[in-house]
């Protein structure tokens, strides 16, 4: 064999697996998809198919995360951060309202369209599809289509993964919490672009682009997860920080930002672009509009 065809091989051989990654990425969104669109189309929306839209959300976030690790180890930064802003964008666009993110719900809980109960009720569905993601995945990788599969069940098991916390935990917790709020942010200052209003996708995809670039960032301090469900489902157990810095640090820091973030972008937005007279008129007609239609929907369920 020459020199040439030797030093194509590993080339080939990376290519290789990275298909196996991509496809098994496909894969996942596909059929989590699929299995949506059957409990959206059989059951009416009631808790248990909200709770089972969400657990495949929860699910198919953290089998795509698991993955995500293994293009990383691949071809690492740069395609790891086409394909992470690829599976981000198509979550944003697939999912609707369902969402295994708890913050989402903790926010729909404090602007009163979602009852206390629900919220905390999805958040356990979310986090069990998290949850459940190494038990669909790890039976795959031990088929070790990929080399970079082999031996990967073993290493992200809870007790055998590694901690991606490389700071302490208060300046874990802020991380994790300004890396939430300034996606927030990014978001809502997208959304009130004039230019942009007429495109949402474009919206998404920017939004997305932004995210990318704070999880990059953040990536050898926390990993920028920005998100409990995320890190619940790949990082629960790992290292020897404990489940009380896990929750400090994934939970905490990026519900907090979460929380932050309308208040902080309604005050920034009232100092640097106040509202004239005619908008605020036109603003409050709209939240009375969107105030009806949720006291009818809440009358709705009750005659239901």
């Amino acid at each position: 064999m020459d020199a040439d065809t030797m030093e194509e091989l590993p080339h080939v051989h990376s290519s290789w697996c990275l298909l196996i990654s991509t496809l098994i990425l496909a894969l996942t969104a596909i059929t989590t998809s699929a299995l949506r669109s059957v409990v959206r189309y059989s059951f009416p929306p009631t808790l248990s198919a909200h709770c089972l839209l969400d657990l495949l959300c929860g699910l198919e976030l953290c089998v795509c995360g698991f993955e995500l690790g293994v293009i990383l180890d691949i071809y690492d930064v740069p395609l790891y951060s086409f394909f992470l802003w690829t599976v981000l964008v198509w979550q944003a666009i697939s999912w609707g309202d369902a969402t295994a993110n708890p913050y989402s719900h903790l926010l729909r809980w404090q602007a009163g369209t979602q009852p206390a109960v629900q919220a905390v009720v999805r958040v356990a569905a979310g986090a069990a599809g998290a949850l459940s993601s190494y038990m669909m995945l790890a039976p795959l990788w031990k088929y070790e289509l990929s080399h970079f599969h082999q031996g990967r069940a073993d290493r992200s098991a809870t007790g055998s993964c590694g901690d991606d916390l490389q700071v302490s935990m208060i300046s874990g917790t802020l991380v994790e919490l300004l890396g939430t709020l300034l996606c927030f942010l990014s978001g809502f200052l997208l959304s009130d672009l004039p230019q942009l209003k007429t495109k949402p996708l474009l919206i998404t995809c920017l939004d997305n682009a932004v995210g990318v670039a704070l999880v990059i960032a953040a990536f050898d301090l926390t990993g920028g997860y920005f998100n409990p469900a995320l890190a619940l489902g790949i990082k629960l157990g790992c290292g020897r920080g404990g489940h009380l810095q896990h929750m400090a640090v994934y939970w905490l820091g990026p519900c907090v930002g979460a929380i932050m973030a309308a208040p902080l972008y309604n005050g920034a937005k009232a100092v640097f672009a106040p509202e004239n007279a005619r908008d605020k008129k036109i603003k409050k007609l709209a939240q009375k509009v969107e105030q009806q239609k949720k006291e009818e929907i809440v009358e709705d369920k009750k005659t239901k």
